[in-house]
C-alpha cells in the first residue's frame, strides 16, 4: 500500500458508528452529508443510513431500510442521493424514499412501472431519475426513460426525451437548474455509436451535445462533473487492457457544447469516476484487477498520482469535493464487496493531494 505524496495526514478523524461499512455518499452542502452502507442491528446487519451536519467531523446513525445492499437483487439498493435536508432516495436497482432526513424510508415503485432506477440526481428545485423497464439480469432492448419531480412531491413526470436501451451505467449530474445525462455507448463492447450526452440549462428543454469521446478508439463517456452553471469536466475511458485503460479528461466552459483537453491520467485502473472542486481542481478515482488509484489535476494537462493501492481492485465509489480543499470517497464499497470488511470513508483536506481513511 502506497499513499503518494507522503504517509503523514494531518486531518482530524471523523467519528463513524462502530461496525458501519460505507457504499455510497451524498452531500447537499460542505457541512451536511449522508452515507448509505451496512451497520450492526438486532438482526445482525442492516442496510443503514448515517449522516453528518459538521462536514464529516461526526456521523450519526439515522435509519435503516428493509432492503439488501446489493446490485444482485432487484429489490436491493446501492446508491443514495439527497436533494435537501429532508428529501432523499436510495436506489439502483430498487427505489426507496425518505422525507425526514433519512430517519424513515419507504419503498417506491419506479416511475412508469419500470423495474430499475439506474441513476438519480437533483437538488432543492428538481430531481431526475433514469428508469429501465427491464428486469434485472434479463435480456431486454426497451429504451430507458427520464423522469423529474421536486422534493416533497409524490409523483414523477416523464421528460419527453428519446433514449436508447441500456441496463448498465447511466450518468446524471446536476448543478442548480443545469443537468447532464450521459449514457455510454460502448460499455458492453466496442461500438461506433456515439455516447448520449443530453443537457438542460433551464430545467425545461433538453438538447444533445457532441460526444467528447472517440468511439473509433473504443472510448466511452463514463463520468461528468459540473463545476458551475456553465463549466463541466468530462471523463472518457478507452483502450482497456488488464487492469488498465486510457482515461482522457476534457473541460468545457459552455455546458459541453465545446471542449478542450485536460490531459490523460496514468493508465492504471479501468472503472473510473471524476470529481471537480469549485476552483477547477479535478480528481479521478480508478480501479482494476491489480489495484486502486486516485489521480489529481490542479490545472492544465498534468495529472499526478495521489493514491496507489495494491489491493487487487477493492475500488471506489462517489468521489466528490465539498469545497476547494475537502473531498470524500468510499473505498471498497460494501455493496460491491459484501464479503470483506472494507467500506471505508476516505477524505482529503488539501485539495486532493493526499487522501486517507477517516
Amino acid at each position: 500500500m502506497v499513499l503518494a505524496g507522503g504517509s503523514a495526514y494531518a486531518g482530524r478523524p471523523s467519528a463513524i458508528p462502530a461496525g458501519f461499512r460505507a457504499q455510497s455518499l451524498s452531500w447537499i452542502s460542505p457541512t451536511q452529508g449522508w452515507m448509505l452502507g451496512v451497520g450492526p442491528c438486532t438482526v445482525s446487519t442492516c442496510t443503514t443510513v448515517v449522516g453528518t451536519t459538521d462536514g464529516g467531523g461526526t456521523w450519526n446513525t439515522l435509519g435503516t431500510l428493509n432492503a439488501s445492499l446489493t446490485l444482485e437483487q432487484e429489490t436491493g439498493v446501492t446508491e443514495v442521493r439527497f436533494a435537501d435536508a429532508l428529501h432523499g432516495w436510495a436506489f439502483w436497482p430498487a427505489l426507496w424514499r425518505t422525507r425526514d432526513g433519512g430517519a424513515t424510508w419507504k419503498k417506491q415503485r419506479p416511475p412508469g412501472g419500470g423495474h430499475q432506477v439506474l441513476a438519480l440526481a437533483g437538488d432543492s428545485d428538481v430531481v431526475y431519475a433514469v428508469v429501465s423497464p427491464c428486469r434485472l439480469d434479463r435480456i431486454c432492448d426497451r429504451p430507458v426513460t427520464l423522469w423529474r419531480t421536486t422534493p416533497g412531491q409524490g409523483s414523477w413526470t416523464q421528460v419527453p426525451l428519446s433514449l436508447p436501451a441500456t441496463t448498465s451505467q447511466v450518468v446524471l449530474a446536476v448543478h442548480g437548474i443545469v443537468a447532464y445525462l450521459a449514457i455510454p455507448a460502448g460499455l458492453l463492447g466496442p461500438s461506433l455509436d456515439p455516447d448520449v450526452l443530453e443537457v438542460t440549462v433551464d430545467g425545461q428543454q433538453w438538447s444533445p451535445r457532441p460526444d467528447p469521446c472517440d468511439p473509433a478508439n473504443d472510448e466511452t463517456l463514463v463520468s461528468v462533473a459540473p463545476l458551475s452553471d456553465t463549466k463541466v469536466a468530462l471523463l472518457c475511458v478507452g483502450d482497456p487492457g488488464i487492469g488498465q485503460a486510457t482515461k482522457r479528461v476534457l473541460r468545457s466552459n459552455d455546458t459541453g457544447q465545446t471542449t478542450w483537453p485536460a490531459g490523460t491520467t496514468p493508465r492504471d485502473g479501468i472503472v473510473s469516476l471524476i470529481a471537480a472542486a469549485p476552483n477547477g481542481t479535478l480528481a479521478v478515482s480508478s480501479w482494476g484487477a491489480p489495484g486502486s488509484w486516485i489521480y489529481r489535476n490542479g490545472d492544465g494537462q498534468t495529472w499526478t498520482t495521489s493514491v496507489s493501492l495494491s489491493d487487487f481492485g477493492e475500488g471506489w465509489n462517489d468521489i466528490v469535493f465539498t469545497t476547494n480543499k475537502v473531498g470524500f470517497v468510499v473505498y471498497g464499497p460494501a455493496g460491491v464487496w459484501p464479503y470483506n470488511r472494507v467500506g471505508e470513508l476516505w477524505q482529503t483536506q488539501d485539495g486532493g493531494l493526499t487522501w486517507a481513511p477517516v
